[in-house]
Parts: structure tokens; sequence; C-alpha cells
């Protein structure tokens, strides 16, 4: 699918809702997710505000099979620079499902707000946050 460009301005390699008269699709913005695959780990590139209209793609795309089986799943949050609570409960569930099946996961790349929202919440102390991805990779 080419990339397409949402009500907002934001472009999504997997195409954006259309919204018409009857449509109960959401109206906002998607997100742009970029995957790239290591010997043993993948980082996916997020660029758009995850929230309510965007977590779902978000959960959709980190739970498929075959992020399931990457040992390491890395969240390169460089391009986010507004998430909501959807948002942090979607970083939470990855977490805890990477977790129980004993696989790790890391959110790098936090702009001011979104880690504002992290440490407010005090996720920081639940979730693994790093400056870059670099260094998630050099921890082993």
């Amino acid at each position: 699918m080419t990339p397409s460009t949402g009500p907002e301005g934001y472009t999504s390699a997997h195409g954006s809702p259309s919204a018409d008269a009857g449509s109960l699709l959401p109206t906002g913005p998607t997100l742009t997710l970029a995957s790239h695959r290591g010997p043993r780990h993948a980082v996916v590139a997020v660029e758009g505000p995850i929230d309510y209209h965007t977590a779902p793609q978000l959960l959709g795309h980190l739970t498929t099979k075959e992020m399931q089986h990457v040992p390491l799943l890395i969240l390169d949050l460089t391009g986010v620079d507004f998430c909501d609570s959807s948002a942090l409960g979607a970083f939470v569930d990855i977490h805890r499902r990477r977790s129980d099946a004993g696989r790790r996961f890391a959110l790098t790349g936090l702009q001011s707000e979104v880690r504002r929202i992290l440490e407010l919440t005090q996720l920081t102390s639940v979730l693994p946050v790093h400056a870059t991805v670099k260094d998630v990779l050099s921890e082993g």
C-alpha cells in the first residue's frame, strides 16, 4: 500500500482511515510505523501522535507473529511528540505480554512531553527507557 496523507497531515505506510457520512472509523491521524530487524531484535520507529485513535494500530503492529517472537523489541519514539493514556496502556500491555513470554521490550527516543507524561505516571520506573536504540543494544 502506498503512503497516504491523513486529515491532519500525518502519513502512514498502513493507510489512513477515511470517514464518510456513515463510517464508524476514527477520523484522526494515523501513525507511520517503520520496522527494522536485526539478528535478535526489532526496532519499530513510530511517527505521529499515539492516542485513542492510533494506539490500536500500534498494538496491532507490535503483536503480530513476526514481532512476538523477536527476543528484543525496541520502540523508537523519536517521532512521537504526544501520547495520551491509551498510549500508556499500550506500552504497559506490550511490556507485560513480552515479559510474560520471557522477551524484552524497551522505549527509546522520548521527546520531552512524552517523557514528562511517563515520569508523572511513574511509568519510567516500570518500563525500560533508554536514550537511544544504540544504548539498548549495547546493554546486551
